[in-house]
């Protein structure tokens, strides 16, 4: 078909319209443009002799800027139309860009990692709460009514069955921790449950060696100042040893310097192993309070504050063992308020330590085996003493002066805490 019908020709003479007023208003501003650049040019060539050096360079830059400008609006004008039909031919495509980016800008954006623990601050309160009534409820509800009658017997067997339950007991922390997690659906989530040893070296060998070295300063600082209390010969673990042998055994065949070099293999034994013999008491306590309250209360109320009642709730947690004497005893001033108030204290120091190694390294380990040494050797320099020492003093470290080295240690780490708090982004799962 080589004619076209009258519709065809209408529709392109309709067409052609717009293209010709768009051509029309192209040369009114090409000649209004051209008018202003030939006028400025007159004024400029008629005052050009009045003008210092200066101000005719600056009008020539102002000449020379307006025809650079007038040329960049007539190609903008002139590529208007080209524009319009690229937009929308890229207009799919440049929103899937903007979406793209966007999500990126978000993951940019999206929260770091936060300590051991949860992210879900909205139901922290509730979880803490929930953690401590178990914890203390039940732990309080069967030492008093089931531990303490059976403590007190006189029955041998009653009080060594005791004895197994308050063991069983230091577990209800870390069932506290887990029911908490499981009926507020919060999980293992950060829970803690990680050997990063390569990341953290220094803190995992000092949560496995510095508590038996701080203890071990502390019996000697203990000794130093209470000398004559210092009995190399273990005179009552000997005779002691000795009555349980033959009890035993009817007889004892071990001479005293075989049972004290049998003593001290087994305390060099011990400084390695330590970290390992107390694990499941440990990881009971731990996995409660320092891997799940202690991240909680820190940001609740900060890194420092959170490790200090951190720790002044775990000492408190052991008030009705103490009361029971299983602590400290009975036979001191002020039993049993001096001696709760003494494992508060202890509590708090032990507390601020193992919470460091935990919140600093991100793991629960370090702080497992630190607490685990320090069950295991703190009843060993007592063995050296002619009157068994005193818990309020020493060489055990819960005494005030075999406490100095964890006493110090406990400053050092607040003092760098402080200074240095643990950030959300430093924190492991």
């Amino acid at each position: 078909m080589t004619h076209m019908s009258e519709n065809d020709t209408e529709k392109k003479e309709e067409s052609s319209v717009p293209m010709e007023g768009i051509k029309e208003e192209r040369e009114k501003k090409d000649s209004v443009l051209t008018e202003g650049l030939r006028e400025e040019q007159e004024k400029r060539e008629l005052s050009s002799t009045e003008e210092p050096r200066e101000e005719q360079e600056e009008s020539a830059s102002a000449l020379t800027k307006g025809i650079e400008e007038a040329q960049e609006e007539k190609a903008a004008v002139q590529a208007g139309s080209a524009d319009e039909a690229s937009k929308e031919k890229t207009a799919s495509g440049d929103g899937s860009s903007i979406e793209i980016a966007n999500k990126f800008k978000q993951n940019n954006n999206s929260p770091r990692r936060e300590l051991v623990g949860v992210d879900n601050k909205q139901m922290e309160t509730k979880r803490m709460v929930i953690f401590l009534v178990l914890c203390f409820g039940v732990a309080w509800i069967v030492e008093f009514f089931a531990v303490t009658p059976l403590y007190k017997s006189n029955d041998v067997e009653a009080v060594k069955e005791a004895v197994d339950m308050i063991s069983q007991m230091m577990f209800t922390p870390a069932i506290a921790a887990l029911v908490a997690r499981l009926l507020t659906r919060e999980g293992l989530v950060k829970s803690g449950f990680q050997l990063n040893f390569g990341e953290c070296k220094f803190l995992f060998l000092f949560g496995w060696f510095g508590m038996t070295i701080l203890t071990f300063l502390g019996a000697v600082i203990y000794f130093l100042v209470y000398r004559n209390n210092f009995d190399p010969n273990m005179t009552e673990y000997v005779a002691s040893y000795s009555a349980a042998m033959t009890d035993v055994y009817a007889e004892n065949t071990s001479t005293p310097t075989e049972i004290i070099a049998a003593f001290k293999t087994d305390l060099l034994l011990k400084v390695f192993s330590a970290p390992l013999l107390d694990i499941i008491n440990a990881f009971g306590v731990e996995w409660g309070f320092r891997a799940y309250l202690v991240p909680k209360l820190y940001r609740k109320i900060g890194a420092v504050p959170s490790m200090v009642l951190g720790g002044f709730i775990s000492g408190l947690w052991y008030a009705p063992l103490v009361a029971l004497g299983y602590y400290y005893g009975t036979g001191y001033s002020g039993f049993p308020i001096t001696g709760i108030i003494a494992m508060c204290i202890f509590g708090t120091v032990t507390g601020i330590i193992s919470s460091y190694l935990c919140l600093r390294t991100g793991s629960i380990f370090p702080s497992i085996f630190a607490v685990s040494s320090l069950n295991v050797m703190m009843s060993q320099a007592a063995l050296f003493t002619f009157d068994g020492g005193s818990f309020f003093v020493g060489p055990a470290p819960t005494g005030i002066i075999a406490g100095i080295p964890l006493i110090i240690v406990a400053v050092i780490f607040v003092a760098d805490m402080a200074r240095n708090p643990v950030k959300p982004s430093e924190s492991r799962k």
